[in-house]
């Protein structure tokens, strides 16, 4: 209740059942109307959601923790199908986002490992309550005939939770009740709740960042509690940019540059998606109609030099995302392509089974792409030079030629196939001229004079260095 006085909802005099009560049948849109049941499809390949209405017998399915509280019917949890009745715009966009499906990992490794090599209440304190879980109801109250939910999904607030409706997302994942305060939401220290750790530690190369430090010292002079959309960069503030700035926030205009709107599609903004085993550069998402739902990745690449532009000169810029691209580059190349060749030769020679994370070959193809992999990409794209470097790098090379090669042979010598191994190895590391070998590969055989020289007079160019 001190929340909900606290927030701008109060001041509106919106209360508990504009958002908790349930409109009645026939009240505006069933398809907009959260009393009734919706399923929700994803088209990977397309990349298109659709969202047709929930029909038992002929009749539209109403959702089942629908409870009469004081002679009203209300529901706790609480929709981005309600909060679109106010916030249409904000809560397609939302819809349109990666955010909404975080929960649409099921089958993947990431949930195996929680579900099964870990086990069920590491998925469903831990996996679930950022990627979100589908909410079930167990039983129904026998005294107030309040539905129960079940403790294996609820309280939940994962950003793609699957909702009583049928909805996907959870808007309160970053608007917190019952303030659902857009300073909070800017706040970096809230993506941080989920986006940390080592597989994506964005906010700990965030606060490594010279953007963070500049946030730190300078967060009271940077306007975070104007409302909702009216946080402009460049325009209501300068100082540092939060992650909300880079991916969702409104710029202004400046030179030759028009500005950009608030969005509430994370993903509208980013060139690479660097979570997979090799990063790669999403394509553009069209609705039937021709709508643009999601630009083609140069169009993303503009729109988040935009951003950098406000404080930052064209060739600074255009010089970062090239050394970006290089550390994407180099990580996909030298390591992601070949250890991923390699693990699936491994696998199609059975010398190493089908079962997802039960042999030690399975943990450390998975820490070289899910942790030292992402870190060094992540660092690259937020500037936290110590995950690129000590975090990343260091450890992928480390763990690649000193542990997963080897390994590789060595399981494969357990099974009579060590020659084979040994075989594709080199094949795989020589690349189809023998060029990756030569760029990547060949120090491990000890450089030459002349690779000496040149790496002597790349240092004294890159460094200045005249030392001998």
């Amino acid at each position: 209740m001190k929340h909900w006085e606290a927030s701008v909802h109060a001041t509106q005099g919106i209360g508990c059942l504009d958002c908790h009560g349930v409109p009645v049948p026939g009240q505006g849109e069933d398809i907009r109307n959260p009393r009734y049941v919706v399923n929700v499809t994803w088209d990977k390949d397309t990349g298109l959601k659709n969202v047709a209405l929930s029909m038992k017998n002929g009749k539209l399915v109403e959702r089942p923790d629908i409870w009469r509280h004081e002679g009203v019917e209300i529901v706790t949890d609480v929709s981005p199908r309600t909060c679109a009745r106010c916030h249409e715009k904000q809560t397609e966009q939302f819809f349109n986002s990666r955010h909404s499906i975080a929960c649409q990992f099921i089958g993947s490794l990431d949930n195996f490992l929680g579900r099964f090599a870990e086990g069920p209440a590491a998925a469903i304190s831990g996996c679930q309550q950022c990627h979100g879980s589908e909410v079930r109801v167990e039983k129904v109250s026998v005294d107030s005939h309040a539905p129960i939910y079940s403790p294996d999904t609820w309280p939940n607030t994962g950003i793609g939770r699957v909702n009583a409706d049928g909805s996907w997302g959870s808007c309160s994942a970053c608007h917190s009740r019952h303030e659902f305060s857009s300073e909070v939401a800017r706040r970096p220290e809230n993506c941080g709740k989920c986006h940390m750790g080592p597989d994506h530690p964005q906010a700990e190369i965030y606060a490594e960042s010279k953007h963070g430090i500049a946030f730190r010292k300078n967060e009271r002079f940077m306007k975070l509690d104007l409302p909702g959309g009216k946080w402009v960069l460049g325009k209501d503030y300068a100082q540092a940019p939060t992650c909300s700035t880079c991916h969702m926030g409104p710029v202004a205009p400046h030179g030759n540059y028009s500005g950009l709107e608030l969005t509430h599609d994370v993903g509208s903004r980013i060139f690479w998606t660097l979570r997979p085993i090799i990063s790669i550069q999403p394509k553009g998402i069209k609705a039937q109609d021709g709508t643009v739902i999601l630009k083609e990745p140069r169009q993303r690449r503009e729109d988040m030099k935009k951003v950098c532009l406000t404080c930052h000169s064209d060739q600074w810029v255009n010089n970062f995302y090239l050394q970006f691209d290089q550390v994407v580059n180099l990580y996909n190349n030298k390591y992601a392509k070949p250890a991923k060749a390699i693990y699936e030769f491994l696998e199609k020679e059975g010398i190493v089974d089908h079962i997802p994370m039960n042999e030690e070959m399975d943990y450390l193809f998975f820490e070289i792409w899910h942790h030292e992999g992402r870190r060094s990409r992540h660092g690259a794209s937020m500037m936290g030079p110590d995950f690129v470097q000590w975090h990343g790098f260091y450890e992928l090379s480390r763990n690649f030629y000193t542990h997963f090669l080897p390994l590789a042979v060595e399981l494969g010598e357990k099974k009579g196939k060590g020659g084979s191994v040994k075989g594709f190895i080199a094949k795989t590391l020589r690349g189809p001229d023998g060029k990756d070998w030569e760029k990547y590969h060949r120090w491990t055989e000890g450089l030459t004079p002349e690779q000496r020289d040149a790496m002597l007079r790349w240092e004294q160019e890159t460094y200045g260095s005249r030392a001998k």
